[in-house]
């Protein structure tokens, strides 16, 4: 391929890469604040804050499987494309514990806005299934790279 027409399809598949990254973080901030339902209303004098840790894990084990099982599902699901992106637009993320502390991070920051804003539920649980569905996205990016690779040498 013409080197020339690989900086152009380069520069138009990076910026695709980009633009669909930026709608993915509107559409999770639009998820965790602007379409919130809250049963509770939530107040500086009522915040829902829940610091236990595993807790949607043990309550699935001891209960409700089904909806606990679809909390933690959707959760981790949340942050698989955060995984499969961030490496794709720069090289920084291609080292995975950085991505997958990044999406540790942004998970924590949605967390304390919620807390902040008053905006649903601050849980510990869901940094956790966040940073899970992190590292989820990150071993999908690592597994299409390594087959894209070998299918351009081919």
């Amino acid at each position: 391929m013409d080197r020339k027409v690989y900086k152009i399809f380069y520069l138009n598949w990076k910026t695709l890469i980009i633009i669909l990254f930026l709608l993915y973080l509107i559409a999770v901030i639009s998820v965790t604040f602007i379409v919130r339902e809250t049963m509770v209303l939530r107040t500086p004098k009522n915040r829902g804050v829940i610091l236990q840790p595993f807790r949607e894990f043990e309550a699935m084990m001891n209960g409700a499987h089904f909806f606990w099982f679809k909390q933690i599902f959707l959760n981790v699901l949340l942050f698989v494309p955060f995984g499969i992106l961030l490496p794709m637009i720069s090289r920084r993320f291609k080292n995975p514990a950085i991505t997958v502390a990044a999406g540790c991070l942004f998970s924590g920051t949605i967390e304390i806005m919620q807390y902040i804003t008053g905006r649903g539920l601050t849980e510990v649980d869901d940094v956790i299934t966040n940073t899970i569905g992190a590292a989820v996205g990150v071993v999908i990016y690592k597994i299409i790279s390594s087959v894209y690779r070998v299918m351009i040498q081919i």
